[in-house]
């Protein structure tokens, strides 16, 4: 008998050993992608299964919640030493991490339970001891494979859910993302405490005298689920909110200051137009009156060619006064950073398409090329803009070192700038874009990231 119920603990130990490791790698799996270019964030993972084995094995009996808070704790302290960022979100995955546990190990124990309740019921198990055991070893391994299942499923819809990964939370946010799910927590408490004391009083599970406990663990932990995804959905929907009123102010800005600012550049070449005409007047005086005064003519000559190209004249012609300016001026930004810049941009004729719209694109877009390219040994930025079918593309090309990180959601590279402002310039790239029935594409070819603009104009 006794070796009999060795091989019954035997079976159990392994089936908690491999649950164990998989509570760890999905732990690691959730939290992943809210930590920012850790190369080695796999070390939640290994935290995760050592920690829990050490309880696992201690002399004395730990029960699930305290285990799990120890785990959640663990789990904050690895990632707060990864990442140092973003405090608050940090205590929120933990307590995510502690429910996410919880949740997967109620839906499949419920499941498990009615399974092997009914299965027990057949004549023929009920009088074999080693039909038993080969039902209860078929049972633990599917236990396994639903625990996987069922918690990669979780991940995915609390990934899908939590759209901003990358956003911070506040402390006020954090108590109110919190306040519904410690009433899930206490849930958990309740259901623990009734299943011991009924054990305890009577040598016997709950489940194994009503069947419908396993319903109702099931359906609570459904509840559960439902209840942190609607809590996730909500906070991102306030997040997207604050997210679009940030880029529309970021966004009326812009065009605000490009106004004032070609306002004043126009006047400005306006005025060294009117100069330039003046001179050039002057000079034709002062060829006429030097006559025959040969060497005073060539030196009149030689005056005026040096007037025509000097920087008095436009260096840019791209067919729009605005973007004439815009290209200049960053030439110039790039030029005085050592950077090679090139351009073949011209602006569109004959279309709805609005100038300073153009500018926020160029201004947005080159601004994050030179920043980028100043960090490379050979930095350049290429510009090109050209037709595509009924499409105005606009291209900017720059090297880059290493690669940038991109949001899978929102399809722009993760930015690590803090402050007001930072983090909208493509985005409000891209909303001009969709203005315009268009979008952005994003590409990095080694050292070379690509900017893609289409438009629909025509």
């Amino acid at each position: 008998m006794e070796i009999d119920v060795l091989y019954w603990d035997i079976v159990t130990y392994i089936t908690d050993i491999i649950c164990i490791y998989i509570e760890g790698y999905f732990c690691y799996r959730f939290v992943k992608p809210f930590l920012y270019e850790c190369k080695r964030d796999y070390y939640i993972w290994i935290t995760y299964v050592i920690v829990n084995v050490l309880i696992f094995f201690v002399p004395c009996e730990v029960s699930g919640s305290i285990a799990s808070a120890i785990l959640s704790a663990a789990i904050f302290t690895v990632m707060y030493f990864m990442d140092k960022r973003n405090m608050e979100q940090k205590i929120f995955l933990a307590v995510v991490c502690y429910l996410l546990e919880w949740v997967t190990w109620g839906m499949v124990v419920s499941m498990w339970n009615t399974s092997f309740d009914i299965s027990l019921s057949i004549p023929f198990v009920l009088d074999s001891f080693r039909v038993q055991f080969l039902l209860y070893v078929i049972m633990e391994i599917l236990w396994c494979v639903t625990f996987f299942f069922i918690m990669k499923l979780l991940v995915k819809l609390l990934h899908k859910a939590y759209i901003y990964k990358r956003e911070n939370m506040t402390k006020r946010e954090l108590v109110l993302m919190l306040a519904p799910l410690f009433s899930l927590i206490a849930g958990r408490w309740v259901f623990k405490f009734f299943t011991d004391v009924y054990e305890m009083d009577l040598k016997q599970y709950v489940w194994e005298n009503h069947h419908s406990f396993n319903l109702l663990l099931l359906f609570h932990q459904l509840i559960s689920i439902v209840s942190m995804l609607t809590v996730i959905t909500i906070y991102q929907s306030i997040k997207s909110a604050q997210r679009r009123e940030k880029e529309e102010a970021v966004l009326a800005r812009q065009i605000d200051d490009m106004e004032k600012h070609i306002a004043e550049v126009e006047k400005l070449y306006y005025d060294i137009r009117s100069l330039k005409h003046d001179m050039r007047n002057h000079v034709m005086v002062l060829k006429n009156l030097c006559g025959e005064n040969e060497e005073a003519g060539k030196y009149v000559t030689q005056l005026k060619a040096q007037i025509d190209e000097s920087a008095l004249s436009e260096c840019v012609k791209s067919g729009n006064p605005i973007t004439d300016i815009i290209i200049s001026e960053k030439k110039k930004a790039a030029e005085e950073k050592g950077i090679d810049f090139q351009y073949e941009f011209h602006y569109p004729e004959n279309t709805k398409l609005n100038a300073f719209d153009v500018s926020v694109i160029l201004n947005n877009a080159i601004n994050n090329a030179i920043e980028a390219a100043v960090e490379c040994e050979n930095p350049f930025v290429k510009i090109l803009s050209y037709h595509k079918n009924r499409a105005y593309m606009i291209e900017i090309r720059n090297s880059i070192v290493g690669q940038r990180v991109i949001d899978s959601y929102s399809g722009l590279p993760v930015t690590t700038k803090s402050g007001e402002g930072h983090g909208f310039g493509l985005a409000n790239v891209k909303k001009v874009a969709q203005k315009y029935y268009g979008d952005i594409d994003i590409e990095q070819n080694g050292s070379e990231f690509i900017l893609v603009v289409m438009l629909m104009v025509e």
